[in-house]
């Protein structure tokens, strides 16, 4: 149930129980005003009210996540065709709106990575960072006596679960690190021979991730900072 309300913010979250607990309280007066005989005009002229603040958070919802449908489209669209601006606009888009709502690890690493295809490291970098100090200091709190702890039935199952989430910390890691790199060229000259070497350090950044998107991140890496130095040089020229 939880991974329901994961991406709302606080006053939808507000608004969402507080419209059920006004819509018991409604029906629990439509029972009485039924046994006392009451006129129920006056009492059914406020249920539009709960149901409306349990609406709209839940409609919120349903549009996050066909917004979460259309990042995965739209990033395999600019991934198939580099040259999309369409697609590209489209992906800013969807983007920025579930930037805000992103919170659990699989939401940001959603984020980060379409931003990685937008070439927005700076952005990456931010996303990734934070989420993977708070898990840092979480695995590493000093508070915690690991000895006095007593071992859980389950501890099996909650074993898997901190594996699946050390994994989606590492594809993190790996994230922020390929928008490093990106970041890092950006200050740097290159020359055409060194592009043999950055493509081995990028494809050794990127194995937690398709052939195809690994294709289409090396090449625009590439692509980018031998123009950047194509336009310094003719700059320089220039002078």
């Amino acid at each position: 149930m939880n991974s329901l309300f994961d991406n709302l913010f606080l006053y939808e979250l507000v608004l969402l129980f507080l419209g059920a607990f006004l819509f018991m309280l409604l029906c629990a007066g439509l029972v009485y005003f039924i046994v006392k005989k009451e006129d129920l005009k006056k009492l059914l002229l406020f249920f539009p009210i709960p149901i409306i603040m349990i609406g709209y958070p839940s409609i919120q919802e349903i549009q996050i996540e066909k917004d979460k449908i259309a990042l995965k489209k739209f990033s395999k669209e600019v991934i198939d065709n580099p040259e999309d601006t369409i697609a590209q606009k489209e992906l800013i888009k969807v983007t920025e709106k579930l930037e805000k709502r992103a919170t659990d690890i699989e939401d940001i690493k959603a984020v980060a990575k379409a931003n990685l295809l937008l070439g927005n490291s700076e952005k990456v970098i931010d996303l990734t960072n934070k989420i993977i100090e708070e898990k840092s200091q979480d695995n590493n709190d000093p508070d915690t006596d690991q000895k006095a702890l007593p071992i859980p039935r389950d501890s099996t199952r909650n074993s898997a679960i901190n594996r699946g989430v050390n994994t989606k910390l590492i594809t993190l890691k790996d994230i922020n690190e390929v928008a490093k790199i990106q970041k890092n060229l950006r200050s740097q000259s290159m020359s055409p021979e060194d592009t043999i070497q950055l493509k081995k350090q990028i494809d050794k950044a990127i194995p937690w991730i398709d052939a195809k998107t690994r294709a289409y991140l090396s090449s625009k890496i590439i692509r980018q900072h031998i123009i950047r130095d194509t336009v310094k040089n003719l700059e320089i020229e220039a002078q």
